[in-house]
């Protein structure tokens, strides 16, 4: 099965690629992240309370499957 998820991720993959989108945000003065992705005849909005970037983690933590365990899903 190993295989045949390595060939359909790589179509996803390659069919993801040839889609052309544009990404705007706006900071609100309350502190909300407002984001809007425009891929031709959809617009994904998005409201983002907040974003922060972790430097000291640990990887173990962050792995699929751990992920996973604890609800995430990947998009």
């Amino acid at each position: 099965m190993s295989g045949a998820n390595a060939i359909i991720e790589r179509a996803l993959e390659l069919y993801f690629a040839g889609i052309q989108c544009e990404v705007w945000e706006k900071l609100l003065p309350s502190g909300w992240i407002k984001k809007l992705v425009l891929k031709g005849d959809l617009i994904l909005y998005e409201n983002i309370k907040c974003r922060k970037t972790l430097e000291n983690y640990r990887p173990e933590d962050y792995t699929q499957e751990s992920l996973k365990a604890k609800g995430w899903k990947k998009v």
